[in-house]
């Protein structure tokens, strides 16, 4: 806005480099690291599959981005607002355009199978933003959830984890199987849209859902310490010629 100098000033003009315009824009990451985890899963047709999750590289979120934009023309279960959605948080990524982001890749021989990312919105409350399951029969989905859950709870310290869905798979998928409640709405509204917010507290978390959800809904283990042979199978990303639909 435009207003009338209230006294003389030596200077009427100021030019500032844009590298100090960045220092407004954005805030120095206290987010933890989240070492590379794994997990043995059992695919629809009863083979067995390891994957690992890691963090995703700064290299690996172009190609990346331009493998979940094919999703925003695939008109059903929500995949269309969902891929946009989640290729707008991979161009935060690159342009720094979000506080404290984590993006989680599901690996298999380093094709990626699904994601899972959220944010750290404070010391008290870890925000889920979205999971996305490449590959179908493979039941990535849930583990990987977990994963982002076991994140905020065990590296973050958080107390709360507040989560919303855009599909009904995703809502079976973690809060019908999790028994999430719902903060009252419109009073509190997640960041996604304002939409309700599904919320998992530290204490349910360590009283039901922390052993319970794996064994139960995740049919899959989430474990520290990955094989150095699965590690290097994974360490380059390769992204399929086209996505499944």
């Amino acid at each position: 806005m435009i207003r009338k100098v209230p006294c003389k000033t030596r200077k009427t003009e100021y030019t500032f480099p844009v590298e100090k315009l960045e220092g407004m824009f954005t805030v120095p990451s206290v987010l933890p690291e989240f070492k590379p985890m794994y997990s043995e899963l059992t695919l629809r047709d009863g083979s067995k599959r390891t994957i690992l999750i890691r963090s995703i590289r700064e290299e690996e979120v172009d190609p990346l981005a331009a493998y979940v934009k094919q999703y925003t023309e695939v008109e059903y279960d929500f995949y269309d607002i969902v891929g946009a959605r989640v290729f707008a948080e991979l161009l935060a990524i690159k342009r720094n355009r979000m506080k404290d982001q984590y993006f989680f890749l599901g690996l298999d021989d380093g094709e990626p199978i699904g994601i899972a990312n959220g944010r750290l919105r404070d010391k008290e409350i870890n925000v889920s933003l979205h999971t996305m399951a490449f590959k179908r029969q493979v039941n990535a989905g849930s583990i990987l959830f977990y994963s982002k859950c076991w994140y905020a709870f065990e590296v973050c310290g958080a107390n709360e984890f507040w989560a919303t869905f855009e599909s009904y798979n995703g809502w079976v998928l973690a809060g019908l199987n999790m028994g999430l409640p719902t903060y009252p709405w419109p009073e509190v509204q997640h960041e996604l849209g304002g939409a309700k917010v599904f919320l998992l507290t530290r204490d349910y978390w360590e009283l039901s859902i922390r052993d319970e959800y794996p064994e139960q809904i995740a049919r899959a283990q989430l474990m520290s310490n990955p094989p150095e042979d699965l590690i290097k199978r994974n360490e380059t990303l390769r992204i399929p010629d086209s996505i499944e639909t």
